[in-house]
C-alpha cells in the first residue's frame, strides 16, 4: 500500500468527521427550533410572532457584522498554537467582538424610530432593545466559540452548546407563558438568554489551559490579527450576508402576518440551508493546510455530495412540507408552504458559491472573491426587495431566485475556471468506500468540469422552475370548505378559513368614506380640491368605491325648503371624475316628516319613518335625489344599523324596517334602475334579526328580500378578526342569535340561503380604535394594520363578500380620528399602508 493509499481514508475523515459534528449541531438546533417556533405559533399572537421574529433576525445578521471575521480566522491560526495561548487568543476575540457588539447594537436601537413597524415596535420598549444588543453579542460569540471548537479538533464541544441553547429555550417559555407573558419582546427574551448562557458553557467544555507567557500585549496581538480577520471578514460578509438580509427584508418589507408565515417558512429552508454552509466549512477546517491540489480533491468530493443532498432536501419539501407545516396551525401550513416551496431551490446554487469561496480563500484571492461576493449580495438584496414590494412574500422569494439565477449565469466564467480539472466521485461510491472503510471511489464517476458545470445549470434552473409551478399553482375545484356549524358561523376552536387574493378568488373592492361636511357653521363645507384631494388619498390606498352619507333631516330641514345637494354633489363629483364607483347612504327623518316627533330625545335626529305618511314622505325624498343624480350612485344603502336602538329610537322592529326597505326599493327600481340597493348595515352579526327580518318579508307576501346586498357592520369590540369567542355568540333578546365575532357574517348569509335568496353581503362599515371605548380596548395602529389582513383575508374566502368598507379614511365629526387611516393632517398610519399593500397584491 502506497503513501498516498494510506492517507485517503484519513483525509476522507478528516473532511467527513467535522461535517458529521456540524451537521449534527445544526439539525438539533433547527429542530429544537422548529418545535420552539411551533410552540409559540400556537400560544402567541401572530403579530407578535412576527415582530419577534424580525427582531431575531436582524439580530443574528448584525450578529455576523460585528463577528469581525474572527471565527474563520482562527479555524485557520488556532492550530499553530500551544493551548495556552490558544485560550487568550479566543478570550481576546471574544473581548473584540463584544465590544463591537455593544457599539453597533445600541447605535441601531437609537435609529429604530426610522425603522419598519416591525422592529420599530421590537426595539421600541426598554427589555426587547437591551434584549437586541445581547442577541447581536451573543450570535456573534456562538460564532467565535463554535469555529474555535473546530480549529482545536473538537467540534462535539459546537453540538453540546447547540443543544444547550436550543434546549434551554423550552423552560424559559414554559415559564414565561404560564404566566400570561406573551408579548414579542418575551420571545426576544426566550431566543436570547439561552443563547448567551451557552457561551460560558462552551469555554468550560472546552478546558483550554490559562498560563500563557509567550502572549504579546493586546493591543500587539490585535495588530497582528486584525489585518487577516478583516480580509476573511470581508469576504464572509458578502457571503452570508445573502441569505442573512433575506429575513431581514421580510421584516422590513412585508406586514407582520406575512413576516410570520415567511419567518415560519424560513425555518423550514434552512434544512436545505444546511449542506453547502457546513460542507465547505468542514472541507476550510481540513484543507487549510493542505496544498491547493489536496485541496480541489476533497472539492470533488463534496460538490457532488452536497448537490445531492440539496436536490433531495428540495424534493423533500415539496411534498412533506405543506403536511409538516400543519403542526403550526393556523394559515400556516398552506401560506408558509407557498413560500418554503419557492425557497429552497436556492440551495443548490449556495453549494457552488460557498465551495468557490473557500477555493479563492485557500488560495489568498480575497479581493476577487470579496468583489463577486459583493455584488452577488447586491443583486439579491434588489431581486428580494423589488420583488417584495411588488408581490408580498411570494414576490420577495420570486425576486431572491432570479437574482441568483442571474449571478449564475453571469458567474459562469469563474465557475469553469475554479472546476477546471477537477475529477468529480459520486455520493454513492464515496459511501460505498466510507462503509468499507477501504477505497475512496476515484476511478467511479469521473469526469471534466465543464459538462459538469453545465449539469448543474440545468439541474438549478429545472428545480427554480418546479418551486414556481409548485407554489403558484392554482387551488384546485377540491379545495376544502370552512368548518361551519348548523346555523352557518364559524365552528368554535377551529382555524377561520383565510384566502390570498387570485384569479380565483379576487377579494372584495374596497370602499372608503369621504365626506364633504365639516360640521363647523362657520366653514360648512369643504373645498372641492379637497374633495379631490381625499378621493385621491382613498385611491392610493386601493379604493375602488367612495361612500358618503347624507340625512334627509339635513338636506331639507323644513318641507318649503329646497333641497341641498352641494354637500352630496361634490364628494359624488370628484368620485367619478377619478373614475370611481359611488355608494350613497341615506338615513335621518326632519321632524316636519315625522307625524309624532320625539321631541328632546336623544334619538329624535334617527328616527326613523314609520307611518304610511312618513314612509310617502321619505319616498318623495329619496325620488328627488336620485333624479338629481341621474344614476351617479351605484350603491344606495338604506339607513344604518336598524337592529339596534340607537338607530331606530322607538325600538328595533323587524316589520317596520321591511316596509322601509319596500318602499325605497321600489323608488329605486323606478327612478335609477342600475342602482342597487343596501339593506342598512346590521349593528354585528344579528342572525336573529335577519331571520326576523325575512318573516317580515313574508307577512309583507314579498317574494323576495327588497335589496340587492345585505348590509353589515361587523365590529368585533376589539378583538382580532380571527378570533372565534364563544362568549361573543349567544341569544339576545328580541330576536334571538346574534354573533359579536367578525367572523359571523356568515351566519347572516346562511339565513339569506336557507330562505332560498342568496344575496350577496357587502361590508358597509369594520375597524378598529386606536383609543379604548366602552368595553371596547384599545388596538395599536401596528396590529390594526395585522387585522385589516387578516379580515381582507376572511372576506376573499367569502365570494359573496363583493365590497368591503373599512372604517374610516378620515376624521369627521361623525367618523373619530382613532377609528381613521389618515390624521387630521392626511397623514397616513400604518393600517393605510396596510391596505395599500393589500391593494397591489
Amino acid at each position: 500500500m502506497t503513501a498516498t493509499e494510506e492517507t485517503r481514508p484519513r483525509r476522507a475523515s478528516g473532511i467527513w468527521s467535522p461535517f458529521r459534528s456540524l451537521l449534527l449541531a445544526q439539525v438539533m438546533s433547527a429542530i429544537l427550533g422548529l418545535v420552539f417556533w411551533v410552540l409559540v405559533a400556537r400560544l402567541v399572537d401572530a403579530h407578535d410572532v412576527g415582530v419577534a421574529a424580525a427582531a431575531i433576525s436582524a439580530q443574528s445578521l448584525v450578529g455576523i457584522v460585528t463577528v469581525l471575521g474572527f471565527g474563520t480566522t482562527l479555524i485557520a491560526e488556532l492550530p499553530h498554537k500551544p493551548p495556552a495561548r490558544q485560550r487568550r487568543i479566543l478570550m481576546r476575540a471574544l473581548l473584540v467582538v463584544a465590544v463591537s457588539s455593544g457599539i453597533v447594537g445600541t447605535a441601531i436601537v437609537a435609529a429604530s424610530p426610522l425603522f419598519s413597524a416591525n422592529l420599530r415596535e421590537a426595539l421600541g420598549n426598554p427589555i426587547g432593545a437591551t434584549t437586541f444588543v445581547l442577541g447581536i453579542a451573543g450570535f456573534a460569540w456562538a460564532l467565535v466559540v463554535d469555529d474555535s471548537s473546530l480549529a482545536v479538533q473538537r467540534s462535539e464541544v459546537q453540538v453540546a452548546r447547540n443543544l444547550v441553547a436550543s434546549s434551554l429555550r423550552f423552560p424559559v417559555t414554559v415559564v414565561l407563558l404560564s404566566v400570561g407573558v406573551t408579548d414579542a419582546h418575551v420571545l426576544q427574551v426566550c431566543w436570547v438568554l439561552p443563547l448567551l448562557l451557552s457561551i460560558p458553557f462552551t469555554l468550560w467544555r472546552l478546558k483550554l489551559p490559562r498560563g500563557d507567557t509567550s502572549s504579546p500585549g493586546l493591543l500587539q496581538d490585535l495588530r497582528e490579527i486584525m489585518p487577516l480577520a478583516l480580509r476573511n471578514h470581508g469576504l464572509s460578509l458578502s457571503l452570508a450576508a445573502g441569505s442573512q438580509m433575506v429575513p431581514v427584508v421580510a421584516g422590513l418589507s412585508l406586514s407582520s402576518v406575512d413576516n410570520a408565515e415567511f419567518a415560519i417558512a424560513w425555518l423550514m429552508a434552512t434544512f436545505v440551508f444546511l449542506p453547502p454552509y457546513l460542507l465547505a466549512t468542514a472541507l476550510f477546517a481540513h484543507g487549510a493546510h493542505t496544498s491547493v491540489e489536496e485541496f480541489r480533491a476533497g472539492m470533488g468530493r463534496t460538490i457532488p455530495a452536497a448537490l445531492s443532498l440539496s436536490f433531495l432536501l428540495c424534493v423533500g419539501a415539496w411534498v412533506l412540507g405543506e403536511p409538516v407545516l400543519l403542526i403550526f396551525g393556523g394559515d400556516y401550513s398552506r401560506a408558509s408552504w407557498e413560500i418554503l416551496a419557492l425557497l429552497v431551490p436556492a440551495g443548490l446554487w449556495m453549494v457552488i458559491k460557498d465551495h468557490l469561496v473557500v477555493l479563492w480563500r485557500t488560495q489568498h484571492e480575497y479581493g476577487l472573491a470579496t468583489r463577486l461576493a459583493g455584488s452577488a449580495l447586491a443583486l439579491e438584496i434588489l431581486g428580494a426587495f423589488g420583488g417584495a414590494m411588488v408581490g408580498g412574500a411570494l414576490g420577495l422569494c420570486l425576486g431572491w431566485l432570479a437574482a441568483m439565477v442571474l449571478e449564475l449565469l453571469l458567474g459562469l466564467p469563474w465557475v469553469r475556471q475554479a472546476f477546471r480539472g477537477v475529477r468529480w466521485h459520486s455520493p454513492l461510491s464515496q459511501l460505498r468506500a466510507l462503509r468499507g472503510g477501504g477505497g475512496d471511489g476515484a476511478g467511479d464517476e469521473r469526469g471534466l468540469a465543464a459538462p459538469y458545470v453545465a449539469g448543474v445549470v440545468a439541474l438549478v434552473l429545472a428545480v427554480v422552475a418546479v418551486g414556481v409551478w409548485s407554489s403558484t399553482r392554482t387551488p384546485g375545484s377540491d379545495r376544502a370548505e370552512p368548518a361551519l356549524d348548523s346555523s352557518g358561523l364559524p365552528e368554535l376552536g377551529r382555524p377561520v378559513e383565510t384566502c390570498r387574493p387570485s384569479a380565483e378568488r379576487p377579494g372584495p373592492a374596497i370602499d372608503l368614506n369621504v365626506q364633504s361636511a365639516t360640521g363647523d357653521p362657520s366653514d360648512p363645507i369643504l373645498s372641492r380640491a379637497r374633495v379631490a384631494d381625499l378621493v385621491s388619498l382613498a385611491a392610493q390606498a386601493g379604493a375602488t368605491v367612495i361612500s358618503t352619507t347624507t340625512s334627509f333631516r339635513t338636506m331639507q330641514p323644513t318641507a318649503d325648503a329646497p333641497i341641498r345637494f352641494e354637500y352630496v354633489d361634490r364628494t359624488i363629483d370628484a368620485a367619478r371624475a377619478a373614475g370611481m364607483r359611488v355608494r350613497l347612504q341615506l338615513v335621518g327623518m326632519p321632524d316636519w316628516a315625522l307625524d309624532d316627533p320625539l321631541d328632546d330625545d336623544p334619538g329624535e335626529e334617527r328616527q326613523p319613518p314609520r307611518s304610511e305618511a312618513e314612509l310617502e314622505r321619505w319616498s318623495t325624498f329619496v325620488t328627488a335625489v336620485l333624479r338629481h343624480l341621474r344614476g351617479e350612485v351605484d350603491y344606495l344603502e338604506v339607513w344604518s344599523e336598524p337592529n339596534e336602538a340607537k338607530w331606530w329610537p322607538t325600538g328595533p322592529d323587524p316589520v317596520e324596517f321591511a316596509r322601509l326597505l319596500q318602499a325605497t326599493t321600489a323608488v329605486v327600481r323606478t327612478v335609477s334602475p342600475q342602482t342597487q340597493v343596501v339593506s342598512g348595515g346590521l349593528a354585528s352579526n344579528d342572525v336573529g334579526y335577519l331571520d326576523a327580518l325575512y318573516d317580515a318579508f313574508d307577512d309583507l307576501g314579498l317574494d323576495a328580500a327588497p335589496f340587492d346586498l345585505l348590509g353589515v357592520h361587523p365590529f368585533s369590540n376589539g378583538a382580532g378578526p380571527d378570533d372565534v369567542d364563544a362568549a361573543k355568540r349567544y341569544e339576545r333578546e328580541p330576536f334571538g342569535l346574534y354573533d359579536a365575532n367578525f367572523s359571523g357574517f356568515t351566519g347572516l348569509h346562511r339565513v339569506m340561503t336557507d330562505r332560498d335568496d342568496p344575496h350577496d353581503v357587502y361590508v358597509t362599515q369594520f375597524g378598529y380604535s386606536t383609543a379604548a371605548g366602552r368595553n371596547r380596548p384599545a388596538v395599536p395602529d401596528a396590529e390594526r394594520a395585522t387585522y385589516l389582513t387578516q379580515a381582507l383575508e376572511q372576506a376573499t374566502c367569502a365570494a359573496y363578500v363583493p365590497v368591503f368598507s373599512w372604517y374610516a379614511l378620515h376624521p369627521t365629526p361623525w367618523d373619530p380620528p382613532q377609528f381613521a387611516l389618515l390624521d387630521r393632517r392626511d397623514r397616513p398610519n400604518q393600517t393605510y399602508a396596510a391596505l395599500e399593500e393589500w391593494s397591489v397584491r
